[in-house]
């Protein structure tokens, strides 16, 4: 994340020996390994790739004139706020809820003659916020599943969201709810109906912070105030992926190989995968800072490329060798500007080529070591399609391998949700790449809790969601929407970052100074007692 990272030094240029699994070194500048990766379970399983919607009745709402009320869907409480309007999401006309004063309505439409299984409703949404409450929902018998819809200003840009729910006697109904506040409106447009489930398949969180917060003194507590481990609490909320960055030689003696090594076994135990982030760095690399490890500062090229090699193959290699073979690897953390600078920078000056071998570098020691494992590129600024088309052209064509795309988004610095979904869209088409959102978080508080100025305060708060435990919520909840609907269920799924960094002493952002705070506590998923807070339930609705 942007102002996140400082960059790491390494632990000098690591002799690979180590064939205890097998696994063999070699040379970084050798052709991709070719690898049948199986693909991550994707985010919607349909009956089949062709499986065709369900026939609804003006699915569109182009039935009828602007101003009037839509035909062949049924409309319940203030009736007067439902009315066709033109600038729809396709076609003429679209749906929408809206009224000078405050309104309850909902406009529905029930589907019969359903084979018992799995159905996804589908539509494309936009918002004024400052609604009680508005929603897609699918009720199938007494059971209805809900997708919130959130604010789409600025821009009004249009959401495609989604929600699934099992029809068990043939039947379901298409709910749209709005309950709004006078002058405030929604708009649904283009609502399908495909047999199906949509659900993110991966709910994860980096917990980089958690080993030393723990040695430390850290507690973490369930929603109920008990004091538990904190992986059992996130496992038992639906965590089931985590991320953690890797250093070469920190100062603290955190956040290095042995401590991943020890994370992974613990992981295991509880069924949770891993994700190994690494940062080719001493210290935080994100977009603003890519220093090399103090061990490689005086490599040519060459030899940096070969430490690349070597250092990410001992890091695979040595959970491999322990029976815990990473599920997925990153080559470099944020590197929308590169890595290891000045020789893999894409600004000043642009060194593309070195970059791309220093990234294929990556990708083959993950390979070599483990061929099963995923292996992503990630850069920051979710909501930019074109600063990820202009890396991701760049990188594609000088044919750097990979499996997956890692975006970061942040609401209160990179766009809006409509921009953010409008990029994961076009990027996941246009490489053909499936897509995670690998870094998000908002705040639960703006008060701080370790006499640090935090990054986020009011200054930075999102309209519409307040900095408190249900504004959190809200934003965890319609982010994850958004990485639902991703065409051609391509969103994977998301990752919150860092969701157990609560303020414990020693535990700062500096990892060469005990005495600095974290800055990010109040975006855990912990409260400043150390318990769970109300977001973490969201992964309970994938």
């Amino acid at each position: 994340m942007i102002g996140k990272h400082f960059p790491t030094a390494l632990v000098g240029l690591l002799l690979v020996s180590i064939l205890l699994t097998g696994c063999g070194a070699g040379s970084p500048t050798a052709a991709p390994q070719e690898t049948n990766t199986p693909a991550i379970e994707p985010t919607r399983t349909l009956a089949a790739p062709e499986a065709e919607p369900v026939r609804l009745a003006n699915p569109g709402f182009e039935d009828g004139e602007p101003g009037e009320t839509p035909a062949d869907w049924t409309h319940t409480g203030a009736v007067e706020a439902v009315k066709l309007d033109e600038r729809a999401h396709s076609g003429d006309l679209r749906l929408t809820h809206a009224a000078a004063e405050a309104y309850q309505v909902e406009t529905s439409q029930s589907v019969s003659g359903l084979a018992n299984g799995w159905y996804t409703l589908r539509g494309w949404v936009r918002s004024s916020g400052g609604q009680n409450a508005i929603y897609l929902a699918l009720q199938c018998g007494s059971a209805e599943k809900r997708v919130h819809i959130p604010p789409t200003t600025p821009g009004y840009r249009w959401l495609h969201l989604s929600v699934s729910n099992q029809a068990t006697n043939g039947q379901c109904t298409i709910r749209l709810y709005s309950d709004g506040d006078p002058d405030t409106w929604a708009s649904f447009d283009d609502i399908e109906l495909v047999p199906g489930q949509a659900a993110l398949s991966i709910l994860g969180a980096d917990i980089s912070s958690l080993k030393k917060s723990e040695d430390l003194g850290g507690i973490y507590k369930d929603a109920s105030g008990e004091e538990m481990d904190a992986l059992q609490i996130l496992k038992d909320n639906g965590l089931n992926y985590a991320r953690l960055h890797v250093w070469l030689d920190p100062a603290d003696g955190y956040h290095d190989k042995a401590e991943i090594l020890e994370m992974a076994l613990r992981l295991k135990k509880l069924g949770i995968k891993l994700l190994v982030d690494l940062h080719y760095s001493d210290n935080w690399a994100d977009p603003g800072k890519q220093i090399k490890p103090a061990a490689w500062e005086e490599y040519d090229f060459e030899q940096l490329e070969q430490a690349v090699y070597d250092h990410t193959f001992d890091v695979c290699n040595s959970l491999a060798a322990q029976g815990t073979p990473p599920d997925m690897v990153q080559v470099g953390n944020e590197i929308n500007a590169g890595m290891l600078w000045p020789d893999g920078h894409t600004y000043d000056p642009p060194n593309w080529d070195n970059l791309a071998q220093l990234l294929i570098a990556g990708y083959n020691a993950v390979k070599a070591c483990s061929p099963e494992t995923q292996v992503m590129l990630h850069i920051a600024e979710g909501g930019d399609n074109d600063l990820a088309r202009w890396w991701f052209d760049n990188i594609t064509r000088r044919d750097v391998p990979f499996d997956v795309i890692g975006i970061s988004y942040y609401a209160y610095w990179h766009g809006s949700l409509g921009e953010l979904q409008y990029n994961l869209n076009d990027i996941s088409a246009r490489y053909d790449k499936d897509v995670i959102l690998v870094e998000t978080a908002y705040a639960f508080t703006d008060r701080d809790n370790d006499n640090y100025p935090n990054i986020v305060d009011q200054d930075l708060a999102v309209q519409h969601y307040p900095l408190t435990p249900e504004g959190q919520r809200d934003m965890l909840r319609n982010v994850m929407s958004i990485v639902r609907g991703v065409d051609g269920g391509r969103g994977l799924g998301v990752f919150y970052w860092d969701a157990t960094w609560t303020a414990v002493e020693g535990n700062g952002w500096d990892n060469t100074d005990p005495a600095t705070g974290n800055a990010w506590e109040n975006q855990a998923l912990f409260d400043f007692d150390g318990k769970a807070l109300p977001a973490l339930a969201e992964y309970l609705n994938p």
